[in-house]
């Protein structure tokens, strides 16, 4: 097919198709590293269109804006029952419609022209993330909102809030724990086979540009919050579960696909050490980190 590309991800194979006018140098440069050949067989496609304007491609009211800041997530009911989704970068309206098949096997994401330029790689990055996360769920794979660095091999997985410095204390390792590298700062992914998991980079890091193709087993997972000083604590099989869960990307609306990844939280927390680090943006919180976690 004409302008597909194709991408492997942890495994899983999709493919976007640009306009002939849009170049994959421009706005898919975060995938570069994650080519697949081109007779790979993808889980699904997305195709980015250019339209006068979304309300010609009726995507019907708005049941819900989700998410506490941006990128905004919305939901919307078409005349037909069927729904659309959007994202945006403030909560008036969506910036660009995303339109699913059921199977979520094939589907468009349209942005306004007049806003094209600016939009494009946002609409595809978002529609992204939500099309793998619900195509790669039957398969034992989660993508998290963490930040992840590589140390002897073995990946160290940082949960927490918007603000709480899961970023910071990654750079805190990159500092002070020698041999220590970032592998993707804001939506790795995990998948799980039967005795071990491993976690991997992706093309979705956030704000920073660390888009690495490599993968290595999951090591710990860490959730942070701030404290007044540095100390570590294993978590019960309980805690790991409820750490891990809300930082997981999914269709929460969809109970089929809460079951699977119910399921995979579970194998992952049963192959994989939980902590919690209660710490301050210090030298003392990764070392404190690093010599209980990476044992």
């Amino acid at each position: 097919m004409k302008n597909l590309h194709k991408y492997t991800v942890a495994g899983h194979s999709f493919g976007i198709i640009l306009p002939e006018t849009f170049s994959p140098d421009e706005y898919l440069r975060p995938y570069d590293p994650f080519v697949a050949p081109q007779d790979a067989i993808t889980l699904f496609v997305l195709k980015l269109e250019i339209v006068g304007s979304l309300d010609s491609v009726h995507p019907g009211k708005v049941i819900r804006c989700l998410n506490d800041e941006a990128p905004y997530f919305w939901i919307l009911e078409a005349e037909d029952g069927t729904y659309n989704f959007g994202f945006s970068y403030t909560q008036s309206h969506p910036d660009c419609i995303l339109k699913a098949s059921p199977d979520f096997k094939s589907n468009v994401v349209y942005v306004q022209e007049a806003h094209a330029r600016r939009l494009a790689e946002f609409a595809i990055s978002n529609a992204m993330m939500l099309l793998y996360t619900f195509c790669t769920t039957p398969y034992d794979t989660l993508m998290v909102h963490a930040s992840v660095v590589s140390y002897d091999g073995k990946g160290y997985m940082f949960l927490g809030r918007s603000g709480t410095g899961k970023s910071t204390h990654s750079r805190l390792w990159l500092e002070h724990i020698e041999g220590s590298f970032l592998l993707n700062d804001d939506n790795p992914v995990i998948r799980v086979f039967e005795d071990r998991a491993l976690v991997y980079g992706t093309p979705w890091s956030g704000k920073t540009p660390c888009y690495k193709n490599l993968e290595m087993p999951l090591k710990a997972i860490v959730r942070l919050s701030q404290a007044p000083y540095n100390k570590i604590t294993r978590l019960s099989p309980l805690q790991a579960f409820a750490s891990l869960m809300p930082a997981c990307s999914c269709m929460r609306w969809d109970g089929s696909a809460m079951t699977m990844l119910h399921k995979t939280v579970e194998k992952t927390i049963s192959v994989v050490s939980g902590y919690h680090l209660e710490c301050l943006p210090d030298r003392d919180a990764a070392i404190v980190c690093h010599n209980v976690a990476a044992k």
